[in-house]
């Protein structure tokens, strides 16, 4: 009986530790934080300042001066293996990403081969068919190794999605579409990009291209910075309340 209730008693503790380890490190992993300089870096002062004042598509509140949304960016194209991979965690990503957020696809042609396919993906913007053109792209690439770069099966692509073949052809030499493909390019070593897929954040951080077995982290890193920006952009909010609140009386 004094056995069985020694062992009881050694079984209860043993529970006890195990359970205040899961529980430790349950919350561990749910209060990770990110290092800066590992993770991810922060854009220089005098670029983000520069894209303040060209940056003409952020909507801004009137009322307090601080920009609506938060927006990430991914660096891409359809050539990139990293970037066909980090698909479906873009994709989860997006389910719950918050009204607060817009997410922006920038197609960089950091191969000659790949201009392309950013044009490809321009082309696609302009005629509103990114949604019945971008999965696909991928797929044709790397599932069933097709050359993409080919105008005759971009063609084919276009017209699939009800783009005539003429509209296609100018517009894919057209100044529109190139000056997009040197912008991009030029965004991309404004913030000191080596690869793809990067993301920038607000253009406040960047999270540069992942390795092939941690592109989960990749949004687990920008849902961190997003949040991060959450939380400054309502204490900016709550600092300017007090202060109108302070001088009003």
């Amino acid at each position: 009986m004094e056995t069985h209730a020694r062992l009881s008693k050694s079984l209860q503790t043993t529970f006890l530790v195990f359970g205040c380890i899961l529980t430790f490190s349950t919350f561990k992993a749910s209060t990770e934080e990110f290092v800066e300089g590992t993770d991810y870096r922060v854009v220089e002062t005098e670029i983000q300042e520069e894209l303040a004042k060209t940056d003409n598509d952020t909507e801004t509140d009137t009322e307090t001066g601080t920009d609506e949304t938060i927006k990430v960016v991914e660096f891409f194209n359809y050539g990139c293996p990293h970037c066909y991979k980090l698909e479906p965690f873009i994709k989860k990503w997006l389910e719950e990403k918050g009204d607060d957020v817009e997410f922006v696809r920038v197609a960089v042609p950091i191969q000659r081969a790949w201009i392309p396919l950013a044009r490809a993906y321009y082309i696609a913007e302009k005629f509103d068919v990114v949604d019945g053109v971008h999965d696909i792209m991928f797929k044709a690439i790397f599932e069933n190794n097709l050359q993409m770069q080919r105008t005759d099966l971009l063609e084919q692509l276009f017209a699939a999605r009800g783009v005539e073949e003429e509209d296609f052809q100018k517009a894919f030499t057209s100044d529109e579409v190139n000056d997009k493909v040197r912008e991009s390019g030029a965004h991309m070593r404004l913030f000191g990009l080596q690869g793809t897929p990067s993301i920038v954040v607000d253009n406040q951080y960047v999270v540069d291209a992942q390795p092939t077995d941690e592109l989960d982290r990749t949004f687990e890193i920008v849902k961190f910075l997003v949040e991060k920006i959450r939380n400054e952009k309502d204490e900016a909010s709550s600092s300017t309340t007090s202060v109108d609140h302070t001088t009003n009386q």
